[in-house]
């Protein structure tokens, strides 16, 4: 009789441990995205060079400056835009990066080695009703603010590689135009 009882404890005990094996190894839900839309502009001489925007699920768009041959880069530019497809790699991708940004974001008007006439532009992180606006500015050469940089480089390289696969769905003219 005892034989069968520690028998009966053993496959119990056993039991219950594949039961709490099996809820730790089954997969938590992914967290909830940091922001429900993200924005990102590049302008030189106050005119559009790129910019993209991804929703969570990973889908997005993302445009360029076309000009004709041998205009300069202020001469009016018809903007090509590129559609991404929806991937949520692509969203939890560009979040891990963006993660990397200090808090707040280093001021380009504090910098102490400035050059003119650099690619500028804005950073816009949405979530709900309030949306975080970081500008920035290229011509910011202090170290730290070099590292601010690299961050939204790395976010917007990764944005570029997403949209110059996508063929363009429509091109819309100069503003204005």
């Amino acid at each position: 009789m005892r034989t069968r009882h520690a028998t009966v404890l053993t496959v119990s005990v056993l039991f219950l441990a594949s039961c709490t094996q099996a809820r730790a190894e089954s997969p938590s839900p992914p967290p909830a995205p940091d922001w429900d839309f993200v924005v990102f502009e590049v302008k030189s001489w106050g005119g559009p060079v790129t910019s993209w925007r991804i929703l969570p699920n990973g889908g997005g768009s993302w445009t360029e400056a076309v000009r004709p041959e041998g205009q300069p880069p202020t001469a009016p530019a018809s903007q090509a835009w590129h559609e991404i497809e929806p991937d949520a790699a692509n969203y939890i991708k560009l979040e891990s990066i963006l993660r990397k940004l200090p808090s707040p974001a280093p001021d380009f008007n504090a910098c102490d080695n400035f050059m003119n006439d650099m690619a500028y532009g804005t950073l816009r992180l949405t979530r709900g009703a309030t949306t975080t606006e970081i500008a920035w500015n290229d011509g910011c050469l202090d170290d730290d603010y070099r590292e601010f940089m690299g961050v939204l480089r790395e976010a917007d390289e990764h944005m570029q590689a997403l949209g110059k696969a996508a063929p363009v769905s429509r091109v819309e003219p100069p503003a204005g135009g």
